[in-house]
């Protein structure tokens, strides 16, 4: 089963690494190619559908990975009343797109939420086969269906623009690579019998989705939510810049470290039937996560500007300051990509539902305080919002998988020394030229360098495990090589 965890998390890795490359390529050229305003329409846009998405798990495709024993009659249960849930909330959402406009003062978002709805109804022929396949940790045709769009929406994406259809462009592109994972999709997974309609287990489902959708409704509310309230108190430029800025500061958890996240909740359910040590397994991920997450992140702080000026160019500018702020508060965030995926593991989704009220409550009424102050404020905010949240789902997870807190130090003692010795590099060549305005492309590539060889050394240093994945990997890819 070790084997088989590698290997997912090795496919959901390199196809999170293409995607990342492939999305930060294509936010390169929208940022040159859109205005911070036109750019900020689509985020209020796709805020909607966040917050849809989120209404859509009362079906809980999570409940497909977290069962012990799955029958064909429970996905079917899955299928339709995922489906139901679509088809009630798509039409809403058709019919509340101008009544939205009105409210936002922008009458262009009423046709990007219209086009976005026909991209979100495809949803429920997608979202259980993909339940299937994690629950198989079969995370090579997940990543190929994953790339596959990934590569689609920014082509679709930069052609539209490029053919004068603005900010809509990320509308249209999103319904492409939504037609285009439905069709890989069947491709991958042909027993259509669970698209046959049954409610026979529908209790069941309900009440493991009643809570798994208060909960991601709620985790959702604390960014959806926020932009949809600072797209009614801001302006959409800043908007726009403030998504930047959270888009590039959760960098290393939403993409270097996307490939734990899909595996987290298949391997903590597996450990939890199996009866295996959910607390080793838990603290020594941490341990892995830490060791890659923080280095990442004080990457993005010593090297903002250049990062910036290349990724988004000189228009984006102000961006900076925020995301340096924000990537500071997420040096805190090492365990929130586990936390929920283990809660469910091991039983405990309703407990799941009281943890978001009240991280959300908290993080809203915060943000939303600051808010009025402008973006700064915002993300001086997420300084105090972050710890916070971290600290009251770590405590929760210490209820259900006990662990003693210097268990915890220890676990991220390795990495704490491996990350110091990664920024020697960086925070010598921005000393050097002065300051961080002044590093050329070169500079900072050299400075990345430099990042590298110190974070290699600490891993070597520490004998962090992390170092032997790596040299066990190298040993797999040159066996490889020789056949």
């Amino acid at each position: 089963m070790i084997g088989g965890i590698r290997r997912a998390l090795l496919f959901a890795s390199a196809g999170r690494y293409i995607i990342m490359a492939t999305n930060l390529a294509a936010t390169a050229i929208v940022a040159r190619l859109l205005t911070p305003a036109e750019f900020g329409i689509s985020v209020v846009g796709s805020s909607v559908f966040f917050v849809a998405e989120a209404l859509r798990e009362l079906g809980s495709a999570t409940y497909i990975v977290q069962q012990a024993e799955l029958t064909l009659e429970k996905t079917r249960t899955v299928f339709t009343i995922t489906f139901i849930a679509t088809i009630v909330i798509a039409a809403l959402l058709a019919m509340a797109a101008v009544p939205l406009a009105h409210f936002y003062r922008t009458p262009n978002l009423a046709r990007y939420i219209q086009v976005m709805t026909f991209s979100y109804a495809v949803g429920p022929f997608i979202y259980p086969v993909y339940a299937l396949m994690s629950r198989e940790l079969a995370f090579q045709k997940i990543s190929i269906i994953d790339v596959s769009t990934a590569f689609l929406n920014a082509a679709v994406t930069v052609a539209l623009i490029l053919a004068g259809f603005s900010y809509m462009s990320l509308a249209w592109a999103s319904v492409a690579s939504s037609a285009a994972a439905a069709t890989l999709t069947f491709y991958f997974w042909r027993d259509i019998r669970i698209f046959r309609p049954s409610l026979r287990h529908w209790r069941g489902v309900l009440a493991f989705g009643i809570y798994g959708s208060i909960t991601g409704v709620i985790y959702r509310a604390s960014e959806s939510f926020a932009y949809l309230i600072f797209g009614r108190i801001l302006s959409p430029r800043a908007v726009g810049l403030l998504q930047r800025a959270v888009l590039l500061s959760h960098f290393p958890e939403r993409v270097v470290l996307a490939g734990i996240g899909a595996v987290a909740l298949p391997m903590f359910s597996d450990h939890a039937r199996q009866g295996y040590d959910l607390k080793r397994t838990y603290l020594d991920t941490i341990e892995y996560i830490s060791v890659v997450q923080w280095p990442a992140l004080l990457l993005l702080i010593l090297l903002s500007e250049p990062i910036i000026l290349i990724v988004l160019g000189p228009q984006w500018s102000e961006v900076i300051p925020l995301m340096q702020i924000m990537a500071a508060a997420l040096l805190f965030d090492f365990a929130t990509t586990l936390n929920y995926p283990i809660l469910v593991a091991v039983g405990a989704v309703r407990h799941t539902a009281l943890l978001a009220v009240a991280q959300v409550v908290v993080s809203l009424s915060v943000l939303t305080f600051v808010g009025r102050y402008g973006l700064h404020a915002i993300a001086l905010g997420t300084l105090f919002v972050v710890p916070f949240n971290v600290a009251v789902s770590v405590v929760l997870v210490r209820v259900h998988v006990p662990f003693l807190w210097r268990e915890l130090a220890t676990a991220m003692r390795k990495s704490a020394v491996t990350t110091g010795m990664f920024a020697v590099g960086p925070l010598t060549m921005v000393i050097a030229c002065g300051s961080r305005a002044n590093l050329s492309i070169g500079a900072t590539l050299a400075a990345i360098g430099l990042g590298a060889v110190g974070w290699i050394g600490g891993l070597w240093l520490t004998d962090h495990p992390l170092l032997h994945e790596l040299r066990r990997a190298a040993l797999r890819l040159s066996s490889y090589a020789r056949a």
